[in-house]
């Protein structure tokens, strides 16, 4: 490049830096507020599933308003509930 051209462009640079800022009103930027921690969480029921996604819990409310927790194994099947008539089923070894 020739030195012309390299000094013309610098010079463009700082000046186009320069003007902006009269050109264009600075204007001030507020970051969001944090929001406190929730410290309840309403819901009629939740799902624990595991990283492929697949159903590993629940926590609900029965019909007489009882809360139940169900466990399900790898297949989808129950091993653990709270209803009335409680699942128990020992953990094998992997």
């Amino acid at each position: 490049m020739k030195p012309l051209n390299v000094t013309l462009s610098i010079i463009a640079g700082l000046v186009g830096g320069f003007v902006e800022q009269y050109v264009f009103a600075p204007t001030s930027v507020h970051a969001q507020s944090e929001l406190g921690a929730l410290k309840t969480v309403e819901a009629g029921s939740f799902r624990l599933v595991n990283p492929a996604g697949h159903l590993a819990g629940t926590l609900s409310i029965a019909a007489n308003g009882d809360g139940v927790i169900t466990m399900f194994d790898v297949n989808g099947k129950p091993i653990f509930t709270s209803e009335e008539k409680a699942i128990v089923k020992p953990a094998v070894a992997r």
